[in-house]
């Protein structure tokens, strides 16, 4: 068709309009002119390229089938991506790793975190930390990889990663030091994974798995919700079968820092720095540029640093490339490192040519309208001394999160406090303290720092589904309300927000209405653990045991260490009586968070069904050990004295209990109870008058009066209570 110009000059000149639409976010013409494209030159970098386009747009359905079958390393990337946007996880995976040794996975540390991460996905626990921990040993600044490692109970291995010795010991790839001599370029496609072990695991044929860091490769270098109120909220009647989600209270005695001591964020449209004082010691920042055409930097055969034109399909994006980290060689010899080196340096400079042959002529045909596919965004370069920086500021931000994830919330909390005003305040740090707060009980304080992060990033959504909990417990129905709506006028494709407006229908009772919304939160996001979590608990307020019982597992699947979910199971199994896979699985929750008082509290509660009353006693005196101000411990030792006729120790407990919620019915009715086991019957119906002026519900209402008109009648068989 074109018969004027060259084929080559023409199909370069196309590529470049693409990149053009691409760099100003005009994805339907981008889409348009690659189709053009791949119709007049069809080739697989230019099927990439309109993959690309696709995919970019919203169309991960039809990118991937035109990347099927393609063995380029970069379409194998995009289209694992393509498959985990669809739920496709073992094409996912076979795209990343096909021949199953992880030998051939693209763009290192980035590939092995992505094959962690479906590994958890399709419930391979070990081998997802195994895949997680190869690749925060290849780029200790990947954040994802910590925070999925940490998820799987990983947070000590994580942390070693991290630290200082191992992670500065990996920061000379792909950089270039500040005196201007280039260090060795980074490979996209990385060979060999630290070591590889056969795994065995859930019936699905042999695993190969990166982990045994204990071979000749840097292993030589390097080792290896809802929760019961607590005094400032009415306490509900505080029985093992009551809809609640506990949190862990370990610390609620201790006295949290003053929230927040860092500045308040600033107004809209202040600069941060005009308003909040910086610490004395800031993290030092990488050094930035801007670049103004679009050009690539490789090292020719000389040594020396050259500049070519950039290609779309040829390179990845700046946020794929920022992952990516070179595999260490074996460190038994010098010679085998400097000839990987050298095998890298020839590899870079024969995709720089590559690069140039195809596109070097199409800078300068369109003057300023031709720029970076990345124009209008910030340039980086990647230095010993930036990585040292930022894996400073990684490490204090890894130190709260990984103290968080172990539920030592009292420690983080006091961990989050040591970054500087600019990182503190912002959303992702104050959701994590304000989770910190919820975990520990202390809901005013998490709602106050939830309403900072608000204004810190006023468009944030993930996060604040706990904050709908928090609300959801102070029992603030405008609040949630307002959030809800303001969640789903921002994003209707969020889970998170729907999740908070199925909080918002949950605390008006309207449970149906509230699953439809978990629901729909699940829809749009599958893996969304809590969503799951919180549909059991609708279903368990239904009393519809079978499919709250399949959320909760759900949830378990997807995280062993949700011990929300285990607590759920264990509250259906104890409503149907099954009271030792009740204890079974209350151990397993407190297992995971063994700070948790409530979580002592279900386990002695189980116990004394069981008819372990020492133990139940045992257990029940930890947890107000744990939170002297958890009322349910208190009210549950109470019941077990009263069952082994321990009516003195009994009325103790439930006057201690008295002090903590004096507006509570149930308190004051059983201690009636035991006056009248007693015979000292005025008390009995002193404390009976009481519990009826604090307007119970009307069930128990009824109770109560009933209990009046027996005040004189010894009744050892009436163990009714509230």
């Amino acid at each position: 068709m074109f018969t004027d110009m060259g084929d080559a000059a023409v199909e370069r000149h196309m590529v470049a309009c693409v990149n053009e639409s691409l760099s100003l976010y005009l994805m339907s013409n981008a889409r348009f002119m690659c189709e053009r494209l791949v119709a007049e030159f069809p080739s697989e970098a230019n099927t990439f390229l309109l993959a690309t386009c696709c995919y970019r747009s919203d169309q991960a359905h039809r990118a991937y089938h035109l990347l099927m079958g393609s063995q380029d390393v970069q379409s194998r990337w995009l289209l694992a991506q393509c498959c985990m946007s669809m739920n496709k996880y073992t094409e996912a995976e076979q795209a990343l790793n096909p021949n199953n040794d992880g030998t051939d996975v693209p763009h290192g540390a980035a590939g092995f975190y992505l094959l962690g991460k479906i590994c958890r996905l399709t419930n391979r626990h070990k081998v997802a930390q195994s895949y997680h921990k190869a690749a925060l040993t290849l780029d200790p600044l990947l954040w994802s990889a910590y925070e999925e490692l940490c998820m799987l109970g990983g947070e000590d291995d994580a942390a070693q990663l991290l630290s200082n010795e191992h992670a500065l010991a990996r920061n000379n790839v792909g950089m270039v030091p500040e005196h201007g001599t280039p260090l060795a370029q980074q490979n996209t496609n990385v060979g060999p994974p630290p070591s590889a072990a056969i795994h065995q695991q859930g019936g699905r044929g042999t695993e190969v798995t990166p982990l045994a860091l204990t071979s000749t490769s840097v292993a030589n270098q390097f080792p290896v919700g809802r929760q019961l109120h607590q005094n400032d909220y009415p306490m509900q009647t505080p029985s093992p079968g009551a809809f609640v989600t506990p949190s862990p209270s370990g610390y609620s005695h201790a006295a949290p820092p003053a929230l927040p001591y860092r500045a308040a964020p600033p107004p809209r449209g202040v600069v941060a720095s005009q308003v909040a004082t910086r610490s004395t010691h800031p993290v030092p920042s990488p050094q930035t540029g801007v670049s103004n055409s679009q050009r690539w930097k490789f090292m020719d055969d000389t040594g020396k640093l050259r500049k070519v034109s950039g290609r779309l399909f040829s390179e990845p994006s700046a946020t794929i490339r920022r992952g990516s980290r070179v595999a260490p060689a074996p460190l038994d010899s010098a010679q085998k490192v400097q000839a990987a080196l050298q095998a890298r340096q020839q590899r870079e400079t024969q995709m720089a040519l590559e690069r140039r042959a195809l596109t070097g002529a199409t800078a300068s045909t369109s003057g300023a309208s031709q720029q970076s596919p990345d124009m209008g965004a910030a340039q980086g370069q990647k230095t010993p001394a930036g990585h040292a920086a930022v894996l400073q500021l990684l490490q204090t931000i890894g130190e709260a999160y990984s103290l968080l994830s172990k539920y030592h919330c009292q420690e983080a909390t006091v961990a989050f406090h040591k970054l500087s005003p600019a990182q503190f305040n912002t959303g992702w740090v104050l959701c994590q303290l304000g989770r910190a707060y919820y975990e520990m009980v202390d809901y005013p304080a998490a709602a106050n720092v939830f309403e900072f992060a608000r204004q810190a990033d006023r468009h944030r959504l993930e996060g604040l589904e706990v904050y709908s909990t928090v609300l959801w417990h102070m029992k603030r129905e405008v609040e949630v309300s307002y959030l809800a709506q303001e969640a789903i006028a921002q994003d209707r494709r969020s889970p998170h927000a729907w999740a908070i407006m199925g909080n918002c229908f949950s605390l008006q009772k309207e449970h149906e209405n509230a699953l439809k919304f978990f629901q729909r939160a699940l829809q749009l996001d599958p893996s969304f653990t809590y969503a799951y979590t919180l549909a059991g608990h609708e279903y368990f307020a239904n009393e519809d045991f079978d499919k709250g019982l399949q959320c909760y597992r759900h949830a378990m699947r997807l995280d062993p260490r949700h011990y929300n979910a285990w607590y759920g199971v264990g509250q259906i199994y104890f409503r149907q009586e099954k009271y030792e896979m009740a204890e079974y699985h209350f151990r397993r929750s407190l297992l995971i968070n063994q700070r948790s008082s409530v979580l002592r509290c279900y386990v002695g509660v189980a116990l004394h069904k069981i008819g372990r009353a020492p133990d139940a006693l045992e257990q029940l005196q930890s947890a107000i050990d744990a939170d002297p101000k958890n009322p349910l411990a208190k009210f549950e030792k109470a019941a077990v004295l009263m069952s082994q006729e321990q009516y003195q120790p009994a009325l103790l407990e439930l006057e201690a209990l008295k002090e903590i919620a004096p507006n509570e019915a149930s308190v004051w009715f059983q201690m009636g109870k035991i006056y009248k086991k007693l015979e000292q019957h005025n008390d009995a119906l002193r404390h009976f008058n009481t519990a009826l002026d604090l307007k119970p519900s009307s069930s128990d209402s009824n109770l109560i009066k009933s209990a009046i008109e027996k005040i004189r009648i010894s009744d050892e068989s009436d163990d009714e209570e509230i």
